[in-house]
């Protein structure tokens, strides 16, 4: 009874002493009204009671040094919180499910939440009973993005970078693979998906960036997965993570081990005009690829205080002894090409945070590939061609950077920051055992690459519910003879009327610099007919998007794009008309254009039920006035369409069936054809979902992989590329200690390779 008088005059009376305020949201940063803040102090007294505010803001009039909060609502868990001083860090609460009577009634939180422009999903609950064993498998099936062989991308935005806590990565796209495959889904805070990236990233244009969970102090903790794969080949994996963190350090080790075996059939029918006739050349070419990947990261964090960090991070990639084969048949010509390829990748990295918005780093790459190459090709004609290649590549990198950023009155955000890379590059090969009519051209490179950019934004929050970012970065860049200043504009504009409705719109400019060895002048012989060629010369391709983005009831978006790529580059084939070869060649054309727009309807039924629905149509208009003696300017329009399906069986069984589909699309001179494809799976969870096992079906037709044709100004081709794209995949993962870890810094060679 003393008790409860106790809280009545405590939560009327009007307290001189100082204020204990903080921040009530949900998953999503939500705030949570109505939640009831109980204060008591360390003797277990109850001293004070609150209710948080529309905002989730509450006050409570008391300043004990030490004192534990109680937090109670009736749709989320109840949480206590131990606390000292007056600022107290944003609470989250969890969902909880509740009974009405015989009904088991759901609070799922949002889908998708916009803020500052950016597309906000949280992955443990956008994912969870899905076949999701890993933050790769979780981004390529995000709305709106698309998996392909170059990696991730965003519809409607062309290139799609993906970062970690705002900072890019510097792998290498299948480095940067494995590491995100060796991640679990539960790490993840929050993934933010953006048509334009923040200036301080350091990367323009679309840009998906994945926020990590902070781990506990005191812990140890980690993961260890295997992973069994047969597509044609049997291959597998294992890869293992551990983190121990202490009050002030905290030291994290990645490890692993791939064995990658491939294949690939690609049957062609080439009506080759030369020299007044036509000749009909028919060859099948089988490819396989054999290697061991191996993995390795370690990253020391240091908390100098609350606000300032300090991270050391290594990383490192090794491939011994890649063998590569290709075997050719046909009326044209038998051959062979063997291929070994040893590289190496070591990168080490200093970067420092403070609590006052400066952060400083930067990084150095060593990277080294050593390859012998060898080719017999006997011809219809009785010709013999002959060689071997020997051949390498070493770079190595530096980079640097600085960013400032402050938020002032009124919800103003300025910043500023500037960057600044140099790369030297040495390619190298010589041509040995040369029979038959062979173009030996060695070659012995030196590039010095120089790229310096600093950047001005601002923005700002109003209470109306618009919030805008402008901002301008200017570059320099120097490679070889080639040197230019460009300034890339960016902008994004955001109005919340409510959280039922939110309309987004972006603009954005980028800019991509072709591969090293693209802009080399050797020429490389896949077998007896194919040749594949550098191109000196080759310029950036710059890239200007515009996309609006209307979000209803924080659950299904409606999508509008535009974008144009200048100088737009990429391989395509070419029947040569001065000999029997098919060149397969880098160009700038004149521009590449899309527009279209794109729908994500998610849908389900109670709780067993989970499904979404993603569609898209575009034009594609190519031209390029300058592509050998055949000049092209082509439009078609292309439709896509996903259904990602959820039967959730029991309480630890979930199965999945993923249908998608594309219409017939152009690349250049290429026909594209229909893709389909059918994916099914499973996964159980085991002892506090600790243990968990799942089996997946890609591509179950086989159908994944596109048949190409040029039938363009006397060109006539065919390429059906019967991939060995169907798979089953087993994967068995065990995770202790609680399991969250943040990542080791990346290191980019996604312009190293030959």
């Amino acid at each position: 009874m003393k008790v409860g008088i106790g809280i009545v005059l405590l939560c009327s009376a009007i307290s001189l002493q100082a204020q204990i305020k903080g921040t009530i949201v949900d998953g999503s940063k939500q705030p949570i009204e109505g939640a009831t803040v109980i204060l008591q102090a360390k003797d277990s007294l109850v001293k004070s009671i609150a209710l948080s505010g529309s905002d989730g803001s509450f006050i409570l009039q008391e300043n004990p040094r030490k004192y534990r909060l109680i937090i109670q609502h009736l749709l989320y868990a109840t949480r206590q919180v131990e606390c000292r001083g007056q600022n107290v860090d944003t609470i989250f609460l969890e969902p909880k499910d509740f009974v009405l009577g015989e009904v088991l009634v759901k609070n799922k939180p949002s889908f998708v939440k916009v803020e500052n422009g950016r597309l906000e999903y949280d992955l443990a609950h956008l994912f969870e009973g899905r076949v999701v064993n890993n933050v790769y498998e979780a981004l390529a099936r995000l709305p709106g993005i698309r998996e392909d062989k170059d990696g991730l991308s965003l519809i409607g935005a062309g290139r799609t970078t993906v970062v970690i806590d705002g900072k890019p990565k510097n792998m290498d796209e299948e480095q940067f693979e494995t590491f995100l495959r060796s991640m679990p889904v539960e790490r993840v805070e929050k993934v933010e998906v953006m048509y334009s990236a923040p200036p301080e990233y350091h990367t323009r244009g679309a840009v998906v960036n994945v926020i990590l969970e902070k781990s506990p102090e005191h812990s140890f903790q980690g993961e260890v997965n295997a992973d069994y794969r047969n597509r044609y080949f049997n291959g597998g994996g294992i890869d293992a993570n551990f983190r121990l963190a202490m009050s002030k350090i905290t030291f994290d080790l990645m490890y692993g081990a791939e064995n990658v075996k491939n294949l690939e059939y690609i049957d062609l029918y080439s009506e080759h005009s030369f020299d007044g006739r036509i000749y009909d050349i028919q060859q099948n070419e089988r490819l396989s690829s054999k290697f061991w990947n191996h993995n390795l990261g370690a990253l020391m964090t240091y908390n100098v205080d609350a606000k300032n960090r300090i991270d050391v991070a290594y990383t490192g990639n090794y491939i011994p002894r890649q063998y590569n084969e290709s075997r050719t048949t046909g009326n044209y010509q038998t051959g062979v090409v063997d291929k070994y390829i040893d590289t190496r990748m070591h990168n080490v990295s200093l970067h420092y945070y403070s609590g006052f918005g400066l952060e400083v780093g930067g990084d150095y790459t060593h990277y080294f590939s050593d390859n012998n190459q060898n080719l017999i090709a006997d011809f219809s004609d009785g010709r013999r061609r002959r060689f071997s290649i020997m051949g390498g590549q070493e770079i190595d990198r530096y980079s640097t950077y600085i960013d400032y950023s402050r938020i002032i009155e009124k919800k103003w955000r300025l910043g500023c920051g500037a960057s600044y890379r140099f790369a030297a590059d040495h390619d190298y090969q010589s041509f040995d055992e040369v029979e038959g009519n062979v173009v030996t051209e060695n070659l012995n490179s030196h590039i010095r690459e120089h790229t310096a950019d600093f950047y001005l934004s601002v923005g700002k929050e109003s209470a109306s519910g618009v919030s805008w970012t402008v901002s301008a970065t200017g570059e320099y860049y120097k490679m070889g003879q080639y040197c230019k200043w460009t300034i890339y504009p960016q902008a994004s504009l955001t109005y919340l009327r409510t959280p039922e409705h939110v309309l987004q719109l972006s603009l954005s400019t980028d800019k991509t610099y072709p591969g090293y060895w693209d802009m080399q002048s050797a020429v490389s012989y896949l077998n007896g007919y194919t040749e594949l060629w550098g191109t000196p010369g080759l310029k950036p391709m710059t890239t200007y998007n515009l996309n609006g983005n209307y979000v209803w009831r924080q659950k299904y978006i409606f999508g509008l794009f535009f974008t144009h790529t200048s100088d737009f580059f990429t391989q395509a084939a070419y029947q040569s008309t001065d000999r029997l070869a098919l060149i397969y060649k880098n160009t700038n054309w004149d521009y590449m254009r899309l527009w279209g727009a794109n729908v994500v309807l998610p849908f389900g039924f109670g709780g067993w039920f989970d499904s979404r629905l993603t569609l898209s149509g575009m034009e594609m208009h190519q031209r390029c006035d300058d592509f050998f003696d055949i000049p092209f300017d082509r439009r078609k329009w292309v439709f896509c369409a996903s259904l990602d399906n959820m039967f959730k069986v029991g309480r630890n069984l979930s199965l999945e069936l993923i249908g998608s589909i594309q219409t017939p699309a152009i690349q250049g001179t290429f026909d594209i054809g229909n893709v389909f494809d059918l994916t099914a799976g499973l996964k159980w969870s085991l002892a506090d979902d600790r243990l968990t096992f799942s089996a997946r079906c890609s591509d179950i037709f086989n159908t994944g992989m596109p048949n190409l044709k040029v039938r363009f100004k006397g060109q006539y081709l065919d390429m059906d590329n019967a991939f060995q794209n169907k798979a089953l995949i087993l994967h068995l993962g065990y995770r202790f200690g609680g399991y969250k870890k943040k990542n080791m810094k990346k290191v980019d060679t996604s312009r190293f390779g030959h």
